[in-house]
């Protein structure tokens, strides 16, 4: 069991206030546990990249881990599958399909790894999951396919301006943001998923030139920014009718969040971890992550005989293909030579 304490520092009447959990509690336990699974049917090189794209997937996504992340976007791409199957093939049979094998994600490693990466690509696009596959089948359509998509089809080079095109479109009609508490005024420590998220918001509201009411329920309702930050980023004129049309305007309180709520995505994954260099020297539990994953890749190794099984797997599939090449080759010679 990794028995790591770890502190998250929030702000209280100016106050800091400390709130400890252990890791080893069951919701980190439940977390930490698939990363077993997915070592033996993802490569490291795979596991490795889910540092670089930890920092960039869209806000909803950043305090999940990479494993419930791939299994909601495959639970997404199974019902954008029916949808596109009913809308654009036989919408009499798309009741019927499964859209992925009868084993579901973690039937094979070549069924894992295709969503692991699909989703890793979504993530380092910053979208959300239903805009990026839906767009991404659509886009295969026109190109004339004559079937949905799979998970590992989906990222074609062809379609990804019209997919960016797309996404400035929406970002520009649509006001985007997460709902997550975790972005509340009331749950901000300065984490960098944080600040950006303040970023893309005032960003978002300056780029659709929101209206004041707009403005006003992001900052009193939604709590997404403070009223300081609201008069440093805003005209004085648009911050006066603001507050005039915050009267009344009251959010609900923010739920109770435990330090475990605060891990970015990438925390214990087998062979992302690297303190030193960004962007794990910008987050706030890096030392507690290098333990965690540790400990994960050393259970990895009890288990399977290596902290690389999937590795170790490939190499062991290519020696006999190796092996057995050679083989035939002897045979055939022996054949000329008699």
């Amino acid at each position: 069991m990794l028995q790591i304490e770890m502190t998250l520092l929030t702000k209280q009447k100016d106050r800091p206030v400390t709130s400890s959990t252990s890791l080893a509690s069951g919701a980190a336990m439940s977390r930490f546990a698939p990363f077993l699974e997915a070592a033996r049917l993802i490569d490291a090189r795979r596991l490795a990249e889910e540092r670089e794209v930890s920092g960039s997937k869209w806000f909803e996504y950043r305090f999940i881990s990479a494993v419930q992340a791939t299994e909601l976007f495959y639970g997404t791409y199974i019902d954008l599958y029916k949808e596109a199957f009913r809308r654009d093939f036989d919408a009499g049979t798309a009741v019927l399909k499964r859209a992925v094998p009868a084993g579901g994600l973690w039937s094979s490693p070549g069924e894992f790894s295709a969503a692991w990466r699909a989703r890793q690509i979504a993530d380092g696009f910053c979208m959300p999951y239903d805009f990026f596959i839906r767009e991404c089948i659509a886009a295969g359509i026109r190109r004339g396919v004559t079937w949905v998509p799979r998970p590992n089809q989906l990222y074609n080079l062809l379609s990804i301006p019209h997919l960016q095109e797309r996404w400035e479109e929406r970002r520009k009609a649509v006001p985007l943001f997460s709902e997550l508490p975790q972005y509340r005024v009331e749950a901000f420590c300065g984490l960098p998923a944080q600040l950006e998220h303040q970023r893309w918001v005032i960003d978002s509201l300056k780029a659709r030139h929101a209206r004041p009411f707009a403005i006003a329920q992001a900052c009193f309702v939604d709590h997404l920014f403070t009223l300081d930050r609201a008069r440093a980023e805003f005209d004085p004129y648009v911050v006066e009718q603001m507050l005039s049309e915050a009267a009344g305007m009251k959010g609900e309180p923010v739920p109770a969040l435990r330090a475990t709520s605060f891990l970015p995505s990438c925390f214990g994954v087998p062979h992302a971890c690297s303190p030193a260099i960004a962007p794990c020297s910008e987050y706030h539990v890096r030392e507690e992550c290098r333990t965690a994953e540790t400990k994960i890749r050393e259970k990895v190794a009890q288990r399977y005989g290596s902290d690389k099984p999937r590795d170790e797997e490939k190499l062991a599939l290519n020696r006999e293909r190796v092996a057995r090449c050679r083989a035939k080759k002897a045979l055939a010679g022996a054949g000329a030579g008699s």
